[in-house]
């Protein structure tokens, strides 16, 4: 069951489940969003955002670790902290199929009872919102004209909230990831490969496995 955002004080916020991976950072920002919404206190719009930020970044790079084939080097790790801004074209150097492996993985899930759903990500939408954040986390201009302009704020509340909750409302409705390829059966592994390289579809997949086993 994800934890509630909605009500909590800033000392809730900042002292209460505090965890710094994606699913920490994107509670936090959906908690200050509903925050700025109770009290109207505009200088809150910036620790969402921070936290907002944060949370597509770890989400991008927990992908990166879970899914990639063969496993994270500690290069290419490095490359992660050294560019967050790259992380996006890493996860598709590191898993082309990403987006198969995800489908493939769905389709396992759905033939073992009680295994959570794995969610699917647009890696592009994903880093569109990280600079729509980030935006707001940059000087802009004079303050009468953004942080102290009630319209200003107003626009920055609306983009923000429509970045982070609908990224909240995700991360808590499933698990992030796939199926890593080295941890499948040798009959699972030749399904993938057959519906990597698209010899068979998701069907055709689904039935075999039926048939096999997962």
């Amino acid at each position: 069951m994800a934890p509630e955002y909605k009500d909590r004080s800033e000392k809730e916020i900042l002292s209460q489940n505090i965890y710094h991976d994606a699913v920490g950072y994107g509670y936090r920002a959906a908690s200050w969003i509903d925050y700025v919404e109770r009290t109207g206190n505009g200088a809150a719009i910036y620790y969402a955002c921070i936290d907002g930020r944060l949370s597509i970044e770890h989400l991008i790079f927990e992908l990166i670790v879970v899914c990639s084939e063969p496993s994270l080097t500690e290069d290419d790790y490095k490359k992660c902290l050294r560019s967050p801004r790259k992380i996006d074209k890493l996860l598709t150097q590191l898993i082309p199929e990403y987006k198969k492996l995800v489908a493939f993985s769905g389709i396992i899930q759905s033939l073992i009872p009680g295994v959570p759903k794995i969610n699917e990500w647009d890696i592009k939408e994903l880093m569109k919102n990280w600079g729509s954040l980030s935006n707001f986390l940059h000087w802009t201009g004079a303050a009468v004209q953004t942080s102290e302009n009630s319209e200003w704020q107003s626009e920055a509340f609306n983009k923000a909230k429509s970045v982070i909750l609908p990224l909240w409302s995700k991360l808590s409705s499933g698990q992030s990831g796939a199926i890593r390829v080295d941890s499948m059966s040798q009959n699972t592994k030749d399904i993938w490969e057959k519906f990597r390289s698209g010899e068979i579809d998701a069907q055709a997949a689904k039935f075999r496995l039926e048939v096999l086993g997962p």
